[in-house]
C-alpha cells in the first residue's frame, strides 16, 4: 500500500496531482483546507491536503470497491455512447457533472441500521460523497464550466465575478447537491432561485432582527482603519436618535491625530446642537463621561490607525473599558479587498466587538466580500452606507435585494 499527503493550491491541483502520483484509482481518504506560511499567524496562505492511497501487488493496482462501482456506471453510459475510455479522470466537465450528480447507490449488504447513523455504518458513501465534491470543485474551476447547466454556470460565474471565496461557492453548490442529489433534469430557473435561497440564508444568519438601540444601551463605540468614513457614519447614526428617537446625544472623539476628523464632527454637533467632547487619554475618558453623565446615548469615534499592529488595538481597548453599556461597531470599507478585511476581522475576533458597518457601497461594484464575511466569521452585520449624505445614506442589509446584486439580478 502507498499512502501520501499531498498539498496544492487548489482542490483541482491536489486532485490532478493525487492521478499523477498514485493512479487513476487512488482512494481519498481526507481532504482539509490549510494555512501555511505568514509570521505569527499573519499573511498564511490557504491550501488544500489530500491524503489518498493505492495498493499495489506484483505491479497491478487492485482496485477498491468503490472504483469498481464508479466503472461499472461509466462502462454501463460509455456502451451507450461508443467509448471505451473508463478512466473517470480522463471525462469532460459535463460528462463527470452527469456522474457525479447521480444519487450514490448504497450496497446493500453495507446498508446502515435504521437506529444508526448513515455516515458510521457507510464509509463507501462518505468516500463517494467526497469524491462528489471534489468532481464538483474541478468542474466549477474548469476552463470548460460553461458546459455546466446554464443556471448553474450562470450562477456561479456570477458569485465569481462579485468576488465570493470560493470555498462560499463550493459550500452554496454542496447545499442544493445535498437537497436534490441531482441537477442534471432540473431547469435553470428552478436551479437559479435554489442558489438565491442558500445565498439568501447565510446572509440573513448575519443581520440582526432590528438596529433599534435597547434603552439600557448608554454608549455607540465606532471604531475601523483609516478612511473608512467614520466620523459620517456617527453622524448618520446620531441624527437618527436626535430627530427620530427624540434622544439626547452627545459625541465624544479620540481622534486628535487628525484635525480634519475633530472639525468635522464639530461640524456634525453644532448641527444637531449636542455637546462634543474631545479626549486624548482613557483618563480624560472618565471626565469627559462624567460631564456627559445626563445624556441618553453617547457617540465616540475613535482614532483611525492600523489595526494589525498590536499597539495600536492595544490603545483602543483602553478607550473600550468604560462602565457604560455599550455597542461597539468596526466599520470597514467595501472598496477594501477581501484578504486585507480578513487580517482586520481576525484580530478583532476576541475583542468585545460583534457588529460590522459596511461602508461605500456605492463606491463599488463588487459585494462577494460581504457573503464572503457572512459566511466565514461571527459578527452582526448592522448597517450598510451608500453615500455622503447625512442622515439619508444609511441602511439595514435586505439580504433579498443584496442576494440580486450577487447574482446578477440588480444593477
Amino acid at each position: 500500500m502507498k499512502t501520501k499527503k499531498i498539498v496544492a493550491d487548489s482542490m483541482p491541483l491536489a486532485l490532478k496531482m493525487v492521478r499523477q502520483q498514485l493512479g487513476d484509482n487512488a482512494i481519498i481518504v481526507n481532504t482539509k483546507a490549510i494555512k501555511t506560511g505568514g509570521v505569527f499567524g499573519l499573511f498564511a496562505k490557504q491550501k488544500f491536503e489530500v491524503t489518498a492511497y493505492s495498493m499495489e501487488k506484483e505491479d497491478v493496482i487492485v482496485e477498491p470497491k468503490f472504483s469498481l462501482e464508479l466503472k461499472t456506471k461509466l462502462e454501463k453510459n460509455n456502451l451507450e455512447r461508443g467509448e471505451t475510455n473508463n478512466s473517470v479522470f480522463h471525462k469532460k466537465p459535463q460528462e463527470l457533472y452527469n456522474f457525479y450528480s447521480q444519487p450514490t447507490a448504497v450496497p446493500e449488504k453495507q446498508a446502515p441500521l435504521p437506529s444508526q447513523p448513515l455516515e458510521k455504518e457507510n464509509p463507501l458513501l462518505n468516500e463517494l460523497s467526497s469524491m462528489r465534491k471534489m468532481m464538483m470543485t474541478f468542474m466549477m474551476n474548469d476552463q470548460h464550466a460553461n458546459n455546466l447547466p446554464s443556471g448553474l454556470a450562470k450562477s456561479v460565474n456570477s458569485l465569481k465575478k462579485q468576488g465570493v471565496d470560493e470555498e462560499v461557492v463550493e459550500h452554496i453548490v454542496g447545499c442544493i447537491l445535498k437537497k436534490y442529489e441531482s441537477m442534471i433534469d432540473m431547469a435553470d430557473d428552478v436551479i437559479e432561485n435554489e442558489i438565491s435561497t442558500v445565498v439568501k440564508e447565510i446572509i440573513e444568519k448575519r443581520v440582526p432582527k432590528s438596529n433599534m438601540v435597547n434603552e439600557s444601551t448608554r454608549m455607540i463605540n465606532v471604531i475601523g482603519p483609516t478612511g473608512v468614513g467614520k466620523t459620517t457614519t456617527i453622524a448618520k447614526l446620531a441624527t437618527e436618535q436626535v430627530l427620530k428617537q427624540k434622544r439626547r446625544v452627545a459625541m465624544i472623539t479620540t481622534d486628535v491625530y487628525r484635525i480634519a476628523a475633530v472639525e468635522q464632527l464639530k461640524t456634525y454637533a453644532g448641527i444637531l446642537n449636542v455637546p462634543l467632547e474631545v479626549v486624548r487619554t482613557s483618563d480624560e475618558l472618565g471626565k469627559a463621561l462624567t460631564k456627559l453623565a445626563y445624556y441618553d446615548l453617547i457617540y465616540m469615534d475613535t482614532t483611525g490607525r492600523n489595526y494589525k499592529e498590536v499597539k495600536y488595538r492595544e490603545s483602543i481597548n483602553e478607550f473600550l473599558n468604560h462602565p457604560l453599556e455599550s455597542d461597539n461597531y468596526l466599520v470597514l470599507s467595501l472598496t477594501t479587498k477581501f484578504e486585507d478585511m480578513q487580517l482586520l476581522l481576525n484580530e478583532f475576533m476576541e475583542s468585545p466587538i460583534r457588529k460590522l458597518i459596511l461602508t461605500k457601497f456605492d463606491e463599488t461594484t463588487s459585494y462577494g466580500s460581504i457573503l464572503n464575511i457572512a459566511y466565514k466569521y461571527p459578527f452582526q452585520l448592522a448597517y450598510i452606507t451608500n453615500g455622503q449624505s447625512v442622515p439619508e445614506d444609511i441602511t439595514a442589509i435586505d439580504a433579498t435585494l443584496l442576494t440580486g446584486y450577487l447574482l446578477g439580478k440588480e444593477k
